[in-house]
């Protein structure tokens, strides 16, 4: 079993700071604008560039920010003095991947201080801490009844079907989950299959970098056989947090994080099953002793050795992907709304840049404007 990546996976955080009135009303403007055109809105202030969504989010928050694939989501309230936690922050996967945990944090603050926000060590209020290992286990085998656990931990497999051949066969687990949020959760699956069917290519680039790094081979998407790779996923809500651990600042995340991972392998084991009808006697699976050895390292600083700019291009060219997809599909709606014969689509094809273009004259708003609407929605790809 080869680990092919460790690290935080998700990190939400509230700050006690205000937004000042002048980004309020750049924000409601351009709340405003979405929900008229059903689009988010590309708002730049002070040098800095977020979409802007047509809803804000529970708990007060007016205004709802995202600032690309590397970025985050931010959420802001109006400026109200009688509540002075006005900010709060969801961290994307990616960059924490990629970057690690200390290039998000001071990421963080330096968006707060290019919009003038300022904040105080204390006033932050840490939210939601995500870890994952990710583990290449190709002949590894998820069986529901081999977590043991405490008798109150609640449970949620999720069993995907399988291909029924003459013999039969009965499904395969791809996920099994444990606890709730804003507890604790801890959940092991398929990171493979999710990666797939979620078409998140960019995994292939960040699995591969910590290969080459180690002197392996890549991983072949095409070989399910050899490129199973398997993710223990480590989640800690506002009440674990705050109830079991007291960790509400940074200073205490990095004092107490490592005891509260391995607290929650121990609550949580996967194991081997033994005739042993004790089954807090039955041994750690050697998928589980591998996330355990990762666990007790240094959480922090872990980053993948992908180049960022690598990234970006593969999910540049997955997207432009999708549109030629789209664009070939459209065709042949087309050529059958025409009614053209199959045997006909390449002389359809090639009258297409003249329909085109004789429909772009005829639009209603100028070529100028649509292209800076689709510039401005992709302008962090």
């Amino acid at each position: 079993m080869d680990v092919v990546h460790r690290g935080f996976d998700g990190l939400d955080v509230s700050f006690q700071g205000q937004i000042d009135f002048e980004f309020a009303e750049r924000l409601e403007a351009a709340k405003s604008a979405a929900a008229d055109e059903k689009c988010n809105q590309l708002l730049e202030i002070r040098g800095v560039k977020m979409h802007v969504a047509e809803t804000g989010a529970r708990g007060g928050y007016a205004y709802r920010c995202d600032t690309g694939p590397f970025g985050a989501t931010w959420f802001f309230k109006n400026p109200n003095p009688r509540d002075s936690w006005g900010l709060r922050v969801s961290c994307k996967s990616l960059p924490l991947a990629v970057h690690g945990l200390g290039r998000v944090r001071a990421d963080l603050y330096a968006f707060l201080d290019a919009l003038g926000i300022a904040t105080t060590p204390l006033g932050v209020s840490i939210g939601r801490v995500d870890y994952a290992v990710d583990i290449l286990a190709p002949g590894f085998v998820l069986d529901p009844d081999c977590f043991v656990m405490h008798s109150q931990a609640t449970r949620a497999d999720h069993i995907e079907g399988a291909d029924v051949q003459i013999h039969g066969r009965s499904g395969r687990c791809t996920s099994v989950t444990i606890g709730k949020m804003p507890g604790r959760q801890v959940i092991l699956y398929d990171k493979r299959a999710e990666v797939i069917s979620k078409g998140k290519v960019e995994w292939w680039e960040i699995w591969n970098a910590a290969r080459k790094a180690e002197g392996a081979p890549p991983l072949d998407p095409s070989d399910a056989a050899a490129s199973t790779v398997w993710r223990a996923e480590l989640r800690a809500g506002k009440r674990h947090l705050k109830d079991k651990w007291a960790i509400r600042t940074w200073a205490e995340l990095d004092e107490r994080l490592g005891d509260l991972m391995a607290a929650a392998l121990d609550a949580v084991r996967y194991c081997q099953p033994m005739a042993d009808g004790n089954r807090s006697r039955w041994p750690d699976d050697p998928l589980w002793s591998t996330v355990r050895q990762q666990i007790t390292g240094d959480l922090f600083e872990m980053r993948s050795h992908v180049d960022p700019d690598l990234v970006r291009e593969v999910l540049r060219a997955e997207h432009q992907q999708m549109l030629v997809g789209q664009m070939s599909g459209l065709s042949v709606a087309l050529a059958v709304a025409e009614g053209c014969a199959s045997d006909d689509y390449e002389g359809l094809l090639q009258k297409l840049p003249h329909t085109l273009l004789r429909h772009a004259d005829k639009h209603a708003t100028p070529m100028a404007e649509r292209f800076g609407r689709v510039e401005a929605r992709y302008a962090f790809r």
